[in-house]
């Protein structure tokens, strides 16, 4: 749909002419967050039908959750949605609390991308788990295989996060330094007299 030398009725004018970019940031670093909430429910599935396949399936005369290389991804998995849970209620406090919003930007955009790529792993792991059989639309895995990839992808790709947490962190970095407010950690080195062995150029 492409709309050419519309006239819009003054009334139907919502904000400022020219003034979208404030309304879509607005609306666009919230919705982040929700993306990130929803990818850990959305991952949530995946991890239980590992656990439970990998309780009943059986092989070599012992269910497969004996083998660690069964275990260990389950165990993976585990701690990468429980952390990914963890960040999204940090960062959505943050939400309620926190008055700068470049700081914000920079929160809700590392959640975004460790929450998605950690989700994804998330369901990468029960894949393996289950093996084939999930590859087929006999378990759900396949769909949310499928569905939770677009995490990444929606409300601003992990690499635009990656842009916007790096540009974030040297901005508040750049500011702590002006104000003298950051550690100069480079003096606890035990040879820290000797910075001039430090290459810049």
């Amino acid at each position: 749909l492409v709309f050419r030398d519309v006239k819009v009725p003054r009334e139907n004018v919502v904000g400022e002419v020219h003034g979208a970019y404030p309304v879509f940031n607005t609306m666009m670093v919230p919705e982040r967050l929700g993306t990130a909430a929803m990818t850990v429910g959305a991952a949530r599935p995946a991890l239980d039908i590992a656990t439970q396949y990998s309780s009943r399936r059986k092989a070599f005369g012992q269910v497969i959750n004996r083998f660690q290389g069964v275990s260990f991804q389950v165990a993976e998995a585990a701690t990468l949605l429980d952390a990914s849970r963890a960040m999204v209620y940090a960062t959505s406090r943050a939400a309620d609390e926190v008055a700068d919003m470049d700081h914000l930007r920079r929160l809700i955009s590392e959640t975004k991308k460790f929450v998605t790529e950690s989700c994804q792993k998330v369901v990468h792991n029960a894949m393996q788990v289950v093996g084939g059989i999930g590859y087929t639309n006999v378990l759900p895995l396949e769909r949310i295989y499928r569905d939770i990839r677009l995490a990444s992808i929606w409300t601003g790709t992990n690499e635009v996060m990656a842009m916007i947490v790096a540009h974030e962190w040297y901005r508040e970095h750049g500011k702590q330094k002006a104000a003298k407010l950051a550690r100069d950690y480079a003096r606890d080195a035990v040879e820290a007299d000797a910075a001039d062995e430090i290459i810049y150029e």
